[in-house]
C-alpha cells in the first residue's frame, strides 16, 4: 500500500506531456477572448519611419539615418525600448558563429546558409536621439536595448533620430548579401523598433539567421540613394515605379502620390543593382531584388495605398 500510494505521489509531480492535455490559457479579458480573439480593449504599438540611405559601393557600405515615431498603444509605462539591429549578426561576437547553424535547403534547390563565411562586420549605431539628447543603449547581439530619459506614458508617443552604417557582406546570409560591387541583395538592414506586445510584453529574440519577421505596424518613408544605373526592386505588393495593375509606368511620368496609408509587418528589403549621374528613388512603401533594366522615373510619390503580407 505504502509503495503505490508512492507511485501516485511521484506520477502526480510529474508533469502532463500528452498533447491532448489542456493547455493553461489565461482566462478571457477585455483585451482578448478565452479563444485569443482581439476583444474591445486589444492594442498594438505603432512606429513610422522616415528612411535616408545612400550605398557605398566603393566600400560596399551602407549609410543610413531615420527618424522613428514610437505610439505607445499599450496601458504600461515603457522605462525602456528595444531596438533590432539584425546586421550585428555578422558581429565578431554573433551568436551565429557560436550556433554554428547548418544551411535550411528549400525545394528547387535554395539554399539558405546563416554562416556569413568568417564574414566579419555588424552595424555601427552612430546616435540614437530622442530631444536632440542622446539615449544610453546597450547591445545585446543583435538587439539592442535603449534607455528612455522618462517613461512613455500609456498613450504617449516618442521621436527617436538615429543614424547608422554596416558592411554588406560579401557572401551574405539569409536575404542579406551582394555579388561584387554590381549586384545587392539588402535585408534585415535599419534599425527597427521590436514588438512590445499584451502576450510577452517585448519580445527581444535574438536574430540568428532562420528566423521570420514579427514587427510593428506604421507607414515608411524611404529615399536610397544609389550610383548612376543601379536599379531597385520592391518587396510590396507594387514594384518600385510600377502601377498597382501591372503595367508599369510611362518613361519619364512620375507615380501620382497618395495618402501615406499602407502598413506593412515585414521589413523593408530590397535589391540594387549594376552601375549612368547620381539618382535618388523615393518609396513611400519598403523595398526587393534587382538586376539591371531599362532607366525609370528618379522619384515616385508613395504607391497607393494597401496592405502587405
Amino acid at each position: 500500500m505504502l509503495t503505490l500510494l508512492a507511485v501516485l505521489a511521484l506520477q502526480a509531480q510529474v508533469a502532463d506531456t500528452s498533447p491532448f492535455r489542456a493547455l493553461p490559457l489565461p482566462a478571457a479579458n477585455r483585451v482578448r477572448s478565452a479563444s485569443g480573439t482581439p476583444g474591445p480593449d486589444y492594442w498594438q504599438q505603432r512606429a513610422d519611419y522616415v528612411i535616408r540611405a545612400t550605398l557605398d559601393t566603393a566600400g560596399s557600405v551602407i549609410h543610413g539615418s531615420e527618424r522613428i515615431h514610437y505610439e505607445n498603444h499599450s496601458p504600461d509605462p515603457l522605462a525602456f525600448v528595444w531596438v533590432q539591429i539584425e546586421q550585428n549578426i555578422f558581429a565578431k561576437n554573433s551568436v551565429t558563429y557560436a550556433l554554428n547553424q547548418p544551411p535550411l535547403h528549400f525545394a528547387g534547390g535554395a539554399v539558405f546558409d546563416f554562416t556569413g563565411k568568417g564574414f566579419i562586420g555588424g552595424i555601427t549605431i552612430e546616435r540614437f536621439r530622442a530631444a536632440g539628447r542622446e539615449l544610453a543603449r546597450t547591445e545585446y547581439g543583435t538587439m539592442m536595448r535603449v534607455e528612455l530619459p522618462r517613461p512613455l506614458a500609456p498613450h504617449g508617443a516618442i521621436d527617436f533620430e538615429v543614424a547608422w552604417h554596416f558592411p554588406v557582406p560579401p557572401y551574405g546570409g539569409g536575404r542579406m548579401g551582394r555579388i561584387g560591387t554590381r549586384l545587392y541583395e539588402i535585408g534585415q538592414w535599419y534599425p527597427r523598433m521590436v514588438v512590445y506586445d499584451d502576450v510577452h510584453g517585448w519580445n527581444p529574440l535574438p536574430y540568428i539567421g532562420a528566423g521570420e519577421f514579427y514587427l510593428e505596424y506604421g507607414d515608411f518613408d524611404v529615399t536610397l540613394t544609389l550610383p548612376a544605373g543601379f536599379v531597385e526592386l520592391c518587396r510590396t505588393p507594387w514594384r518600385c515605379g510600377a502601377r498597382p495593375n501591372g503595367h508599369g509606368w510611362p518613361a519619364r511620368e512620375p507615380p501620382p502620390s497618395a495618402s501615406k496609408s499602407s502598413r506593412k509587418r515585414r521589413q523593408p528589403r530590397t535589391a540594387l543593382s549594376a552601375p549612368r549621374a547620381p539618382r535618388a528613388g523615393n518609396f513611400g512603401r519598403p523595398a526587393c531584388a534587382t538586376s539591371p533594366g531599362p532607366p525609370r522615373p528618379t522619384s515616385g510619390g508613395t504607391p497607393p495605398a494597401g496592405t502587405a503580407s
